[in-house]
């Protein structure tokens, strides 16, 4: 019984996903349990320093590392490398795609190896750049940081070359468990390295987590056939498509991160601690984004891959556009419910030890207006994927040069007429909706027009729904905060977080029924499966084969 419970759990692990929905469950679920840790991690750091100097320096530390990172794992790997790879896999030429994947990783190796070089030199000289409202002392410690954090860049770069191998092949707990790892290891840092070595020790627990990402997904890509080589075969024609179409893509990435350094550049001339604010709301915007849409966007990738190259046109607009609903049926209460909620959640996410009232203030408004375009961060995932399964990277960076000069303009205007770190998210918000209306009716003017019933009344029916959620459940969290609860008691905190969302949440669901919303079929038809779960959990004795498209 239990060798058959051990191979039964560990074939969970293994075994393919065979739709979006249930492919996409098993993200939500652990992407949520990375997310959470990440809260903890957070919370952790903000009640070990507050938002202070010391998070500022750690909080900019990140921003080359993770735009070397960004240009080589965003740009070249998860849309530039799956559509390809697939197509060898649909094609039956495992082989060639193994030897792909080899190449390709030597080659980011080497720009990895030289970029990082380059940085651990001219760190000094980097950071008076990026942070030039930091103090000479304060600006010297975000460069000895920036080399560590150089050294974790190097695992997560290998790690998710094997995540989007996973992802090819349908494979997504492990690759979903590989987030779990890092983040634990960071906490594993602050709790028991920071002791000993301050705010390095964080950094040291960044590296280990790292390391973990890396490492527990090598046995299930050596099952799944790759072994490595060591080629560069420059040659190769799907090494040629995947640089030719990561260009672009690399481009729109640089763009994108531009966007944060230019934000991070305009917080390091605020007040203290306005750097870290702008993070710690960041990463709370992040998780409804997260659980919804890069889970969502990440499971249709490789089915609008196969369906765009058999050339399945209605089935690749039916797919866009009922993932697309399925996300923003999710995210847009999410926005709402973190608008209404922003103090009480900020104060359960962060507020303990040196992390105060003002800190918490100023990062439940500055998590306000990042909430705004929350449905169109999310959202925009998915249509640039769509973009990427038709192996057309060049438009979404045209989108995003339109953000960034947007973006920029309306920061800096921002920063100089109010001169708080709250409008530089209103300013990432009116971008990001932006993007996303734009690059949806471009992809809309490319397939030949969606059917615009489909397209926009199930948008109508969640948006209404929400927006009666969000008006409902004002005035009972201002009513039990003031008068009922008091929430200066951390047990009352939750007790008013999880009464109202539970409210808001079955009231968003009334409404949705009454609107007969597909969505809400949808998952109930799906939620109702898992009566089965036995036989959802339980792998085929056939396994399907690796390359079939998922339907």
């Amino acid at each position: 019984m239990v060798k058959k419970f051990f191979r039964n759990s560990t074939s969970i692990l293994f075994q393919r996903q065979t739709t979006i929905l249930s492919a996409a469950a098993i993200l939500m679920i652990l992407m949520l349990a990375s997310r959470f840790l990440g809260l903890i991690r957070n919370r952790y750091l903000a009640g070990q320093f507050g938002a202070g100097t010391e998070l500022d320096i750690y909080n900019a530390s990140f921003i080359i590392p993770d735009l070397i990172t960004n240009l080589l794992i965003t740009g070249a790997l998860s849309v530039s490398f799956i559509p390809v790879f697939t197509s060898y896999l649909i094609e039956k030429k495992e082989e060639e795609g193994w030897a792909i994947a080899s190449s390709l990783i030597n080659f980011s190796l080497v720009f990895f190896s030289l970029t990082a070089v380059f940085v651990i030199i001219f760190a000094p000289q980097l950071t008076k750049i990026i942070v030039p409202g930091y103090s000479p002392a304060q600006q010297a410690e975000v460069a000895e940081l920036t080399r560590y954090m150089v050294f974790a860049e190097l695992f997560l770069i290998l790690g998710n070359f094997l995540t989007s191998i996973l992802q090819s092949f349908h494979r997504f707990v492990i690759a979903a468990l590989a987030p779990v790892m890092y983040n634990l290891g960071i906490i594993f840092g602050i709790i028991w390295l920071t002791p000993l070595f301050g705010i390095k020790g964080v950094a040291y627990g960044v590296i280990l987590g790292a390391f973990f990402h890396l490492l527990i997904q090598i046995p299930l890509a050596k099952r799944l056939g790759f072994r490595y080589r060591l080629t560069f075969d420059y040659r190769s024609f799907g090494v040629r498509k995947i640089a030719k179409i990561s260009l672009p893509r690399v481009l729109g990435v640089g763009l994108s991160q531009f966007e944060w350094m230019i934000s991070i550049f305009l917080a390091s001339l605020l007040a203290t601690g306005s750097v870290t604010v702008l993070k710690f709301s960041f990463d709370l915007q992040n998780l409804p984004i997260g659980l919804f849409g890069i889970t969502i966007a990440t499971a249709a990738l490789p089915t609008l891959s196969a369906e765009w190259a058999n050339k399945k046109i209605s089935d690749f607009k039916e797919t866009f556009l009922s993932s697309l609903h399925q996300i923003m049926y999710l995210a847009v209460p999410m926005s709402v419910i973190l608008i209404v909620l922003r103090i009480p959640v900020v104060r359960l996410a962060l507020g303990a030890g040196e992390f105060d009232w003002e800190d918490t203030v100023s990062t439940a408004t500055t998590l306000s207006f990042f909430a705004l375009s929350i449905f169109a961060q999310a959202s925009f995932l998915l249509v640039a994927r769509a973009f990427y399964a038709m192996h057309d990277t060049l438009t979404p960076v045209k989108v995003a040069f339109g953000s960034l000069s947007l973006h920029v303009l309306l920061s800096v205007f921002l920063t100089y007429q109010f001169g708080k770190v709250s409008y530089l998210a209103f300013a990432s918000s009116v971008a990001g909706i932006f993007s996303f209306l734009t690059l949806l009716y471009l992809l809309d003017r490319k397939v030949g027009r969606f059917d615009r019933k489909r397209l926009v009344l199930p948008a109508v029916k969640t948006f209404l729904a929400s927006v009666v959620m969000g008006i409902s459940i004002y005035f009972p969290v201002k009513l039990l905060d003031a008068f009922i609860i008091d929430t200066k008691k951390t047990i009352n905190l939750i007790i008013l977080v999880v009464f109202v969302t539970l409210i808001g949440l079955s009231l968003y669901l009334l409404v949705t029924w009454w609107l007969k919303s597909e969505e809400l079929n949808m998952f109930t038809k799906f939620l109702s499966k898992f009566k089965n779960w036995r036989k959802i959990i339980t792998p085929k004795e056939a396994a399907e084969s690796a390359t079939e498209p998922v339907s």
